[in-house]
């Protein structure tokens, strides 16, 4: 399969002591069993936003400390120590978009605490996932500004034929793209996710895994031989996502609304 198209985010993705973007599956075993079985379970939003929240201010901010104050930073964020009482909760990333496992998860646990509160076997919706980082972007809007230069507003959904230039607008601003993959309610099929090979001067995609109710992001795009495919962070991996299998998925097994993206704008 031969390359004709390829679009990128404008800097290097979240890494997580060197994995592609989060994973809900590390909080299997944080301090709080509830808590961390919730998440584990029904994170993938609440990650999502996360990541897209800590790439929009990446770079954006002083280096990190060295010495004896970035050692006590350390140990003060691990998500695995009983917080100090009336501790504020970090609601924004260290610098840079590079992190340790300590570093994002207690990231993560104050954003979930405060803004992206995930139920069990619910998880949390586009609309409330949407609403929450309208609150961010309210509360840190000064901040963000300052730091990036923009102003960003979210809202969930947009009209099925505006699915793919939405995807390539945001991607063209910066922006990572959460997009769900709905329950299909009482259907079988889910999405697959393909791992990119490059051998014989042509691209070639092999199913792994695949997927339905979970919330992944959208980092890349690739257009090939009559094929779109979305590149995405989904468990701290990169996959590949076929657009069209991801389409015929909606309109056969769910529908528009649970599967859709949360669209940011900035100006």
């Amino acid at each position: 399969m031969k390359l004709i198209n390829e679009v990128k985010l404008d800097k290097p993705y979240i890494s997580v002591d060197g994995s592609f973007g989060g994973n809900q599956g590390w909080f299997a075993d944080i301090e709080k069993k509830n808590k961390g079985r919730t998440l584990k379970g029904w994170g993938c939003g609440l990650i999502a936003a996360s990541d897209v929240i800590s790439f929009i201010l990446s770079g954006s901010f002083s280096e990190p400390e060295s010495g004896k104050k970035a050692d006590k930073r350390k140990s003060m964020n691990s998500p695995l120590r009983k917080p100090e009482k009336n501790e504020a909760a970090p609601h924004v990333p260290a610098p840079g978009n590079s992190y340790t496992k300590d570093e994002y998860m207690n990231y993560v646990l104050g954003l979930e605490k405060t803004f992206f509160h995930i139920l069990p076997k619910l998880g949390i919706s586009g609309i409330l996932l949407s609403l929450g980082m309208n609150i961010y972007f309210l509360i840190n809007g000064r901040k963000i500004h300052k730091a990036t230069g923009h102003r960003y507003m979210a809202h969930w959904f947009v009209r099925p034929g505006r699915l793919l230039t939405s995807i390539q607008e945001m991607l063209g601003n910066g922006i990572p793209v959460i997009i769900a993959i709905g329950p299909g309610f009482l259907r079988k099929d889910k999405v697959v996710f393909y791992d990119r090979k490059e051998e014989g001067g042509g691209l070639h995609f092999k199913p792994v895994t695949k997927t339905k109710d979970h919330y992944v992001t959208v980092t890349g795009l690739i257009e090939a031989e009559g094929r779109t495919l979305l590149e995405i962070s989904s468990w701290g991996k990169r996959y590949y996502m076929d657009y069209d299998e991801y389409m015929n998925y909606v309109r056969k097994n769910d529908n528009f609304y649970f599967s859709n993206i949360l669209y940011i704008k900035r100006w």
